[in-house]
This record gives C-alpha cells, sequence and structure tokens, in this order.
C-alpha cells in the first residue's frame, strides 16, 4: 500500500494565500495575561502553547 499524501484542490490555494499575508500576533500583555489565567486553571497545555507564542512574538527570525 502506498501511503502518499493526498493534495486536496485548495490546499495550495490556501497555503499560498496565507503566505502572501503578514502573521499577527497578539500583544505580549494580552498574551500574559492569557498564561496567568491558563496557570490559574491548571491548563499545562495552554500556558505551553502561550509560553511559546510569547517567544516567537519576542523574538527576530525565530522558526523561519
Amino acid at each position: 500500500m502506498n501511503k502518499s499524501r493526498v493534495r486536496r484542490p485548495t490546499e495550495a490555494a490556501a497555503l499560498a494565500a496565507v503566505a502572501r499575508q503578514p502573521r499577527k500576533s497578539p500583544s505580549i500583555p494580552a498574551l500574559y495575561a492569557d498564561m496567568t489565567t491558563a496557570h490559574l486553571l491548571g491548563d499545562r497545555e495552554g500556558f505551553r502553547l502561550l509560553a511559546c507564542q510569547v517567544v516567537r512574538a519576542t523574538s527576530r527570525g525565530v522558526g523561519e
């Protein structure tokens, strides 16, 4: 069995559209407020995702 990836007709168009637009990041204070909320609720996964987003928002060229 060949498990090659099947591309959908709109997938290339969607990826091209996303690549044309700059990524908008929430403000740092909003991210910290959400991190505080996630910590108080015990949401470790949400806290980790928000922490990664803070790093991306404050670092130039990370992940590129």
